[in-house]
């Protein structure tokens, strides 16, 4: 995801007592005791480095809420090697000097592997992963870490890269062959414009207006009139809620609401298409996801959440934290080992191909226990890591009706990503 805020945010461990226990603070919160073993150990500290403040602090959630599951199903699945997992969580807010401090808090209890941050903060914290010897599945597109060499950090959601070419695929099927770009100044946002306007300008499609929003503005009128002035067929856009307000509030004032707006996985976001308007939305916005979840895991991972969160219709994004931490436990199972420096190597071997395809935490400690090499496929997809330490996947290009509810419009897959 292209997240990123200037939010003061901060340390949220002054709120231990209610946060923790929202995310499983203890073995008895998170289902210790499943076959009775998972709380015959000392707990895995499962450090969770979260936007739970700032500009967009449902992005916390989103992660909270997979992570949560996660810990549920080891820990009511017998633990790792009868060790239940133990979640403390930390507030980025956000941005990524408040990561920092939060990260440092964090370490005070000696966590075995840490969840998050997202794209927001991550640049802050990357470089302390592999000096402390602490596994890291971080949250978020962003391009800034397709090429990372980092021993310690994993990313289990596919990268902005590959999304932007999804973005300009399907504004080139849709035969909108001029664009104008609007996305907000942050450096996070920023780094999907290049390889977006790559994508879309070798393919054919030209662009006629590339401008940058400075988000929290009262009014983008001069931006609206540059970016219209030599008329678009469609527009790529990137920016937060608050700020996507008052543009769209602008664009309709000067009658500029009438060419379909490419958006993101922002644009995939109930909290966005409220920004345009719901009926709006329905008719002009489309945004990025995930290409949609099936198959055994998924499945699985919707009856643990409902179990959890009492919803059969998991938050968006929510898969990606629970596929880490499944991930994890299964990576020291298979190494017999809760040791960091230890089970890191042994990540790809429980997740990537060849190996018995295997679709929930218990059915991967049964076939390890057997002596079989194993391939996770998850709740989010395979799961399969590239040399970076980057998962890979098709997108859809999907939008929200007037009720609120999104659908599916167009898929992109990862083959027409990698031929495009």
């Amino acid at each position: 995801m292209n997240w990123k805020s200037k939010a003061a945010g901060g340390l949220a461990l002054a709120a231990a007592a209610a946060l923790l226990a929202a995310c499983g603070s203890t073995p008895a919160a998170n289902g210790g005791g499943g076959g009775g073993s998972s709380s015959s150990k000392s707990p895995i500290i499962v450090g969770e480095l979260f936007p739970m403040t700032g500009r967009e602090p449902f992005v916390g959630q989103w992660f909270l809420h997979g992570a949560k599951a996660g810990i549920y199903d080891v820990n009511h699945n017998g633990g790792v090697m009868g060790h239940p997992l133990q979640a403390v969580l930390a507030d980025t807010g956000g941005d990524p000097v408040d990561a920092v401090p939060a990260w440092r808090q964090l370490e005070t209890h000696n966590p075995t592997f840490e969840l998050g941050p997202s794209s927001l903060e991550i640049m802050g914290v990357i470089k302390l992963y592999d000096p402390a010897h602490l596994v890291d599945f971080m949250e978020g597109g962003t391009t800034q870490v397709d090429h990372m060499q980092y021993k310690y950090v994993w990313r289990t959601t596919p990268s902005d890269s590959t999304m932007a070419k999804a973005m300009a695929y399907y504004a080139l099927q849709k035969h909108y062959t001029r664009a104008a770009f609007l996305f907000e100044s942050t450096s996070n946002a920023q780094t999907l414009v290049p390889p977006l306007i790559d994508a879309y300008t070798r393919h054919g499609g030209t662009v006629v207006a590339n401008i940058q929003l400075v988000p929290h503005q009262s009014s983008y009128r001069s931006e609206v009139l540059q970016a219209f002035q030599n008329h678009p067929d469609c527009v790529f856009i990137q920016t937060d809620p608050q700020t996507a307000s008052t543009l769209f509030a602008n664009i309709k004032q000067l009658g500029d609401l009438n060419v379909p707006f490419i958006g993101t996985d922002a644009g995939a976001t109930i909290e966005f298409a409220k920004a345009m308007g719901l009926s709006d939305a329905s008719r002009w916005l489309v945004g990025m996801a995930g290409a949609p979840p099936s198959g055994p895991a998924w499945s699985h991972y919707v009856q643990v959440y409902q179990k959890v969160w009492g919803s059969n219709q998991p938050v968006e994004l929510s898969q990606n934290t629970y596929d880490a931490v499944i991930i994890a436990a299964l990576a020291m199972t298979a190494a017999h080992s809760t040791d960091p420096k230890v089970w890191v190597n042994d990540i790809t071997k429980v997740s990537n191909p060849p190996g018995v395809p295997v679709y929930t935490y218990a059915q991967g400690v049964k076939e390890l226990q057997a002596g079989k090499k194993i391939n996770y496929e998850g709740a989010t997809g395979p799961d399969d890591f590239n040399q970076y330490h980057n998962v890979f996947g098709g997108w859809d290009v999907a939008q929200f009706d007037t009720s609120g509810n999104l659908h599916p419009v167009f898929h992109v897959t990862a083959q027409d990503i990698q031929n495009f």
